[in-house]
């Protein structure tokens, strides 16, 4: 009981103390709207190098196994080709082998007694006619060819004589013309119709330039450089 009036002592104590306050209330003035920021621009992203290496390496990988796979589609398609090939001339051999005939085995023969009509004599041939056995084998003359051997022999050999060097031309009236002959060290003179020396070359004609010489039907025409 003391404890209840001793609290309600205490209440009327403290209204005593209390005082009256008037609290005047204001509302915050408004704030003008702050402008609107221009939203910042993006720049675009600049791919790293990294990137481009890696991009550029998937790139040759890619084109690289593509060509792997076209070469192995192509020789596929070869090898396919082949066998196809050696199927059909394989399947073509079997058919032309069972078309052609089987050899037909040799029978041998059975020996077979002589009959009656076997044993009898044959009859002889008839006689051959009479303008059969006047014709005679009649004989023609072959015509031997010349043996190729024996024509080359006929043939005259070549002249091997040497030819005289022309060193020079004398001429004359009425064919007392004359030409000057070297033969190895040895010079001779020779005229029209005469042999010269023992060449056996013969002068047959001369003229300003030159002159003609012969042997064995052999004609040879010699130029000198001047006229003597």
């Amino acid at each position: 009981m003391g404890k209840v009036f001793n609290q309600e002592a205490l209440d009327h104590a403290s209204e005593r103390h209390l005082v009256p306050v008037d609290v005047d209330v204001h509302e915050p003035p408004a704030q003008p709207p702050s402008p609107a920021k221009p939203a910042p621009k993006q720049e675009p992203q600049r791919a790293t190098p990294w990137v481009i290496v890696v991009l550029s390496s998937l790139a040759v990988a890619g084109a690289v196994s593509s060509g792997w796979l076209i070469n192995n589609l192509q020789q596929s398609r070869s090898l396919l080709d082949q066998e196809r090939s050696v199927m059909l001339i394989e399947r073509l051999r079997s058919q032309n082998a069972a078309n052609q005939p089987l050899p037909s085995t040799p029978t041998q023969p059975t020996a077979t007694q002589p009959s009656a009509a076997d044993a009898t004599p044959t009859a002889p041939p008839p006689p051959e006619p009479q303008w059969m056995q006047s014709l005679e084998p009649l004989s023609l003359p072959i015509r031997q060819l010349p043996h190729p051997e024996a024509s080359i022999a006929a043939t005259p050999a070549p002249v091997t004589t040497p030819v005289p060097d022309l060193t020079g031309v004398v001429q004359g009236p009425a064919g007392s013309s004359s030409a000057i002959f070297q033969i190895g060290p040895n010079s001779m003179s020779a005229g029209v119709g005469d042999a010269i020396g023992s060449s056996g070359w013969m002068l047959e004609s001369v003229s300003e330039t030159g002159a003609v010489i012969s042997q064995n039907g052999q004609k040879r025409t010699l130029t000198v450089g001047g006229v003597f």
